[in-house]
């Protein structure tokens, strides 16, 4: 969404976004058929703050004539694919973690489930702390 503050006028990131979701959400209004792309909606609040509002913000904009691609890390909102199974989809790719690690960039139905910031930081620390 290329949100920045502004602190010369008062605008923090977080209300930068706000300002932003809603320049979005006046324009899908005005065109039928938009296609919406978003990353981590939301990333300037609380982790709680953010997924209901990211809930909130997905199921509102769902009612109008868009398609959307949102990525998230937030395995909670993932689960309004159960709540609504006719809006929501999940897809994902995976890393293959092992020795070496490989980025297949392939999407599959689903979840994320490796932990890889995990994994690569435990692989960091290990460097780092022998």
């Amino acid at each position: 969404m290329r949100t920045t503050n502004d602190l010369a006028h008062g605008i923090s990131y977080f209300n930068a976004e706000l300002l932003r979701l809603q320049q979005l959400i006046e324009t899908c209004k005005q065109n039928c058929h938009t296609l919406i792309i978003l990353d981590e909606i939301l990333k300037g609040t609380n982790s709680l703050d953010k997924l209901n509002g990211s809930r909130l913000f997905l199921q509102s904009v769902s009612t109008l004539p868009i398609t959307g691609i949102t990525a998230t890390h937030d395995l909670e909102l993932s689960k309004m694919e159960q709540e609504h199974p006719d809006r929501f989809h999940n897809y994902c790719f995976e890393i293959r973690l092992s020795d070496e690690i490989t980025y297949t960039y392939r999407l599959s139905e689903g979840v994320a489930r490796n932990q890889n910031a995990t994994y690569l930081l435990k692989n960091i620390l290990k460097t780092a702390l022998e």
